[in-house]
């Protein structure tokens, strides 16, 4: 009886564990569906505002086309009124040519003359007026045109630029998979990529020293930015709002946060493929904070450096200039 009895002891503990270990790998899953979807929703916002802004442009750039079509509306009538009033002064004209001819009377040819006269200087002020009016039509006309095809190149110009950070925050994240989740996140924000580290995976407390694993991700990143040489970077570093009490070369969290920038930088040109215009070093200190709640979650969120990727905006800035 004993030997059944310890039997069924084992047998239950066994089938316990194994049913804690299929539970904490539900659990597991669940919470890499919970990321998935705390991406995805972050991924729609950010869409969100960008066609919200597009929008807006769109919604300027068509009220400025409206503004010309309405122009060139009115110079078409006023060149019809023109043309309707000169044909009525060049019959007026043939009329006083015929009644010159039949006149005998030399008062009569006279008056006749007068009227010609008046009749002829009314009718060059018409033709003048009628070739400025064709001149503008044409003008007006050939504005919309050109106002039509640069909206839409630079409509294509954002669309190709949204695409390229769409992808290239794709191949972070791929070349990253390994830290993503694990004090690493990347993001399509405002047309621009944002590559996230928490200080436990670039720095000790204190420290600007990357260490091993934080100099591992930054290397991945420098060979992505190796490959898109259109790409510029700026590195962001952020602390916590605890003043900085270290000892040494380090002040405050403004010489930290920007030594720690600085560290960054030197890591990513070590790829001479790099050019270093193409990078900026930028210490934000305490005063950008991703959560200002003053518990020691927020402060761990907000001790952090940001690589932020943005396109060569030169093109699109020559494109927005020349419309004006």
């Amino acid at each position: 009886m004993k030997k059944v009895f310890y039997l069924f002891v084992i047998g239950f503990i066994s089938y316990s564990c194994v049913s804690s270990k299929k539970l904490d790998a539900v659990q597991e899953k669940l919470s890499d569906c919970n990321k998935v979807t705390a991406e995805q929703a972050q991924a729609l916002s950010d869409a969100q505002v960008r066609i919200s802004n597009l929008q807006n442009d769109s919604t300027a750039m068509q009220k400025k086309m409206a503004s010309v079509i309405a122009d060139t509306v009115k110079q078409s009538k006023e060149f019809h009124q023109n043309r309707l009033a000169l044909e009525a002064l060049q019959n007026q004209y043939k009329q006083l040519n015929d009644q010159i001819g039949k006149s005998q009377s030399e008062s009569e040819i006279k008056a006749l003359l007068a009227d010609l006269q008046r009749s002829q200087e009314k009718l060059q002020v018409r033709e003048d007026a009628l070739v400025k009016a064709e001149k503008d039509l044409q003008t007006s006309t050939l504005a919309l045109s050109e106002k039509e095809k640069k909206v839409q190149s630079l409509s294509k110009k954002i669309s190709d630029q949204d695409s390229l950070m769409k992808a290239l925050r794709w191949k972070v994240a791929n070349a990253l998979k390994g830290y993503v989740g694990n004090g690493l996140e990347v993001v399509n924000k405002n047309g621009k990529v944002y590559v996230s580290m928490d200080e436990k995976l670039l720095f000790k407390s204190g420290s600007w020293d990357v260490d091993e694993k934080g100099a591992a991700a930054l290397d991945k990143i420098s060979k992505l930015l190796a490959e898109n040489k259109d790409i510029h970077v700026v590195i962001e570093g952020h602390t916590d709002d605890v003043p900085f009490n270290g000892k040494g070369n380090v002040q405050d969290n403004w010489d930290l946060s920007t030594k720690r920038s600085t560290s960054i930088v030197r890591i990513l040109l070590n790829n001479k493929e790099i050019a270093p215009a193409r990078v900026t070093a930028s210490g934000r200190a305490e005063f950008v904070p991703v959560d200002e709640a003053k518990t020691k979650e927020a402060r761990q969120k907000n001790r952090r450096t940001e690589i932020i990727l943005s396109p060569n905006m030169d093109e699109l800035m020559k494109a927005i200039g020349s419309g004006n």
